[in-house]
């Protein structure tokens, strides 16, 4: 008796239609990383630096 098989194979069509959406992805993910950056310190940053200004400008 032969066993059947219960192996899925993916047409070549399904495979063409993930992998632009996987490359999408991928370069959503990696532009959004390298412009991810902590607003709130930066602006913390330039308070301090801003505070400094006028305690030298009020001497």
């Amino acid at each position: 008796m032969k066993k059947s098989q219960n192996t899925t194979n993916n047409s070549s069509f399904e495979n063409e239609n993930k992998t632009p959406f996987k490359r999408i992805l991928r370069t959503f993910f990696v532009i959004k990383d390298a412009f991810s950056f902590d607003v709130f310190t930066f602006l913390k940053a330039e308070n301090e630096k801003l505070q400094i200004v006028f305690a030298n400008i009020r001497v």
